[in-house]
């Protein structure tokens, strides 16, 4: 019976050094992703991200107007309905904290906390402190570029996706004047 005691306080000794050690990582994880302006990054990302979808549904928007001219008001009200609860719809499902956290879990299953130790105490130096602010600048430009480079493809897949859907209706059109 005195084996078994131990062996529980044992246990559950362990287990509470293991739990205040995750905590003392994951407050580190924290620590480091506020220097590297995770915060900042991720929501310039979800703003780039609603902007996209803005750059583009006006454009379809316009397009179904300029199709079926002649809509009656209530119609074209229910386009405009339509239009906005689709950019509500398109905004991300996720938040900032929720990516943040999601980056801490990733990252630290890579690091230990020797390791994260470390890290942060690299990113207090003046050069370390540098080398944040210089990444934090160059993440946000180069979200730019893939958000720049991505609108263009975007931007001729609509223009192409529009035309085909012009072709079917005219198709479809030409068929009904026939019969």
């Amino acid at each position: 019976m005195i084996v078994f005691r131990i062996s529980v306080i044992l246990l559950l000794l362990t287990a509470s050094y293991a739990f205040a050690d995750e905590a003392s990582k994951a407050a580190k994880l924290k620590e480091l992703a506020k220097i590297q302006g995770l915060h900042e990054i991720i929501e310039q990302q979800r703003s780039y991200i609603h902007e996209q979808v803005k750059l583009i549904a006006p454009k379809m928007l316009q397009e179904a107007k300029t199709q079926f001219h002649g809509l009656k008001k209530t119609t074209l009200t229910a386009l405009e309905n339509s239009y906005q609860k689709f950019l509500n719809a398109a905004k991300p499902a996720w938040t900032t904290e929720e990516a943040v956290n999601a980056w801490g879990v990733y990252y630290g299953l890579h690091v230990t906390e020797d390791e994260l130790d470390n890290i942060l105490a690299f990113y207090r130096l003046p050069i370390g402190q540098k080398n944040a602010e210089a990444a934090k600048i160059a993440m946000q430009q180069w979200a730019i570029f893939f958000m720049e480079k991505n609108n263009v493809t975007v931007e001729k897949a609509t223009q192409a996706y529009i035309s085909e859907l012009r072709a079917i209706i005219k198709a479809e059109a030409k068929k009904k004047y026939r019969k």
